[in-house]
């Protein structure tokens, strides 16, 4: 299994969500994502993912707000947000998953769909939550 294309789907499916302002558990995204995700387990990661974060979206943006410098959730670029509640959720609620593994996907993420210098900003931030909230 790629955890790879899971996370791409969650971070897309995030962006989405943020965009209509629909934090639901989607249904949807199953539809939407089964024949992308190939592996059956990719699509459950993915949807686990999904359920972590809605259950858990206060506690991760207030992370976000006390750890970024200067930026609020409400003035981030909507695609660094979708990378870094990716990220969080995963370092915060995913079994398995070492932070430093999650920060590399969620840069490489950064490189591909945010702005020139949105990796820097998003490996900062998460670096600090990393450091100051978990023990890994």
């Amino acid at each position: 299994m790629s955890r790879k294309k899971a996370r791409e789907a969650v971070m897309i499916h995030f962006y989405q969500m943020e965009i209509h302002q629909e934090f639901d558990y989607s249904e949807n995204f199953k539809e939407r994502y089964e024949g992308v995700l190939e592996d059956p387990r990719e699509v459950s990661y993915a949807l686990e993912l999904i359920r972590q974060f809605t259950r858990n979206k206060g506690a991760v943006d207030e992370l976000i707000n006390r750890y970024s410098d200067n930026w609020t959730v409400k003035r981030m670029a909507k695609v660094d947000l979708s990378i870094l509640r990716l990220s969080i959720t995963e370092m915060l609620f995913a079994r398995n998953v070492p932070g430093s593994i999650s920060i590399n996907e969620a840069v490489n993420l950064s490189k591909t769909y945010s702005d020139e210098d949105g990796y820097k900003f998003v490996n900062g931030l998460l670096g600090k939550i990393l450091r100051s909230e978990t023990s890994g």
